[in-house]
């Protein structure tokens, strides 16, 4: 009997072109989709560019470029060399949309109606001569381990060791190379601890992940640690309408894996065969409410699965969503050995 099924890729960052790393997945995926069809199954595969965060507000303006015009000229560079070899997706939209934001803010309102969001001051290191907060990747500095120079400021890229961007020797920032002082800054967490057994749940379900893949996350969920949700300005991303975190952004890492649903819906409302097309209700009912009669399949890389196989389940639980079916997971491609 023939089945329906949502596909998805990780979407890539619009910041640059597609790289060899990306064929490894999206390849991969396309082969899976079409031998899907093949069968008989009905299949949708949608993808998108990842158009939010500081890299993107930051390069977009050293290119005298608005973010979203500098986005889309990405998006478009992406989508024609994916097409080129011969990736061929349902759509590839953007999470920078009306949809996107219509469900980011749906699945915010819903983790705070869950009681998962709290208030906690931080400290950050904070660019005098830029007036801005750093990312931990807009840091560099010397690897306080192995004593690497030139590291990020969360992982050295020689040893390994992750770490806060205030242990780094030497730290300066990436824009400017000026040395950061440490500011406080109020920002919204997801209290993941309060929906561990959920997340579990998922984790260990038959057939979700593959049991190597599945042990590294329980390792995760041993030592589970809250989520922030929200950057500073400036910031290229959706606000915050909660008026608890005024003048806050939402993580790109939480609405890009909601750039998945809005896609679908975008697909079937806007580009689907006029006979396939569906309005964003019966979109859900058929594809994301828990026990829909489709199956929802992601493929990503182990680099992005600590926000798919621990932070997602967790936000799909609270929107009132079904989580997915099956998570394809990928190691690197290595070339002359790194």
């Amino acid at each position: 009997m023939s089945e329906r099924v949502l596909v998805t890729s990780a979407l890539p960052y619009a910041n640059g072109s597609i790289h060899l790393g990306h064929l490894v997945e999206y390849i991969q995926t396309d082969i899976y989709v079409r031998y899907r069809r093949s069968t008989g199954d009905h299949v949708t595969y949608v993808c998108a560019a990842d158009s939010h965060g500081t890299p993107i507000e930051v390069n977009a303006g050293k290119a005298g470029m608005t973010p979203r015009a500098f986005v889309e000229k990405y998006r478009e560079e992406q989508h024609r060399d994916f097409r080129r070899f011969g990736v061929e997706f349902s759509t590839y939209y953007t999470t920078d949309s009306d949809e996107n934001r219509k469900w980011a803010w749906r699945v915010w309102d819903a983790l705070k109606q869950k009681g998962l969001i709290y208030k906690r001051s931080v400290e950050q290191l904070y660019c005098e001569k830029d007036a801005r907060f750093l990312p931990d990747r807009f840091v560099m500095g010397t690897c306080p381990r192995c004593g690497t120079k030139d590291q990020y400021g969360d992982v050295c890229e020689r040893c390994g060791t992750t770490y806060d961007p205030r242990e780094l020797k030497d730290a300066r920032c990436a824009l400017c190379g000026t040395t950061p002082v440490v500011r406080r800054s109020e920002h919204a967490y997801v209290d993941l601890k309060k929906v561990e057994p959920v997340i579990r749940a998922w984790v260990e379900g038959e057939g979700h992940l593959d049991p190597g893949v599945r042990e590294q996350v329980k390792g995760w969920l041993a030592d589970l640690q809250d989520w922030c949700i929200t950057r500073d300005p400036p910031y290229f991303g959706f606000p915050v309408k909660d008026p608890d975190f005024p003048g806050k952004f939402i993580y790109v890492w939480l609405d890009a894996p909601i750039g998945y649903l809005s896609s679908g819906e975008h697909y079937f409302a806007e580009e689907a065969p006029a006979g396939e097309r569906l309005d964003p209700a019966a979109f859900e009912a058929r594809y994301l409410a828990p026990g829909a009669p489709s199956r929802l399949e992601h493929f990503i890389g182990k680099d992005i699965l600590r926000f798919h196989a621990v932070f997602w389940p967790a936000m799909l639980w609270a929107s009132g969503l079904k989580a997915p079916d099956r998570m394809a997971v990928h190691g690197h491609l290595t070339v002359n050995g790194e």
